[in-house]
């Protein structure tokens, strides 16, 4: 795997996290999902949870997010910055499955571990990729403790470096999965339809990809001045992390 050797393993308190509860009827919280986001959420479960998007119409990303289950209740992980793009977008529909939204106060651990690692109880994994695990761990008296500490800014180099590369605010409508390589890992393709999916499947069967998002590690931010660059540089022990795209990338 590229720049593993970058990959760090541990537990973050992170910081910069919202949690949304979609309180209603289970049932009619999957349905109001599974017409929306671009997982299948009829795959989560009590243990594992999933990563996804919301796209408008025309298959741009609104918002990247984390969907779980804890005691029946399904949870929203998103950036803070992107909490009130989801409400707005999801509330349109609410009224129709007799569902709201709320925010959740809770505490969100993100762990990255081996895949053969102790599970933590209520642990949930977001993500596998080779033999590595991505989980999130919900409450308000867990500790680190026993946990090897990491940085939120290892977490979220963690993913890039898996590839899982998440747009910020100031992305909000302007690529589509296939560009930032979210068809990989947040994209369903066999669940059915979903905001945007027949220009993303379009893109996925008819599409011919030429360039992709990858993960640049690098000193400078002159470094990439060619390629575009998708949210923010992190930088960690002088090194800036950066999701990078090239312009144009598909032709229809």
């Amino acid at each position: 795997m590229e720049n593993i050797d970058y990959f760090k393993f541990g537990a973050t308190k992170l910081e910069d996290i919202s949690v949304l509860h979609i309180e209603g009827e289970f049932d009619s919280v999957i349905e109001l999902l599974q017409g929306q986001v671009t997982s299948d959420c009829s795959l989560l479960s009590d243990s594992f949870g999933q990563i996804s998007a919301l796209c408008d119409e025309k298959g741009y990303i609104l918002c990247n997010f984390d969907i779980l289950i804890k005691n029946k209740s399904i949870l929203i992980v998103i950036l803070s910055e992107l909490e009130e793009v989801f409400i707005q977008e999801i509330t349109k529909f609410t009224p129709f499955y007799k569902v709201s939204i709320k925010p959740l106060n809770t505490q969100v651990i993100g762990i990255a571990k081996h895949k053969d690692e102790k599970v933590l109880p209520n642990e949930q994994k977001i993500l596998e990729v080779e033999d590595i695990n991505l989980c999130l761990l919900l409450g308000e008296k867990i500790t680190l403790n026993d946990m090897q500490p990491i940085k939120n800014n290892n977490w979220y180099i963690n993913r890039k470096i898996l590839q899982d590369h998440m747009i910020k605010k100031s992305d909000l409508g302007k690529y589509r999965p296939h560009e930032l390589m979210q068809d990989k890992l947040r994209i369903s393709f066999k669940k059915g339809c979903f905001r945007g999916q027949e220009i993303i499947s379009r893109m996925e069967y008819l599409g011919k990809q030429k360039k992709s998002t990858k993960l640049i590690v690098h000193d400078l931010p002159s470094d990439i001045e060619k390629y575009q660059l998708i949210g923010e540089s992190i930088k960690f022990e002088n090194k800036l992390f950066s999701s990078c795209l090239r312009k144009k990338q598909f032709i229809l």
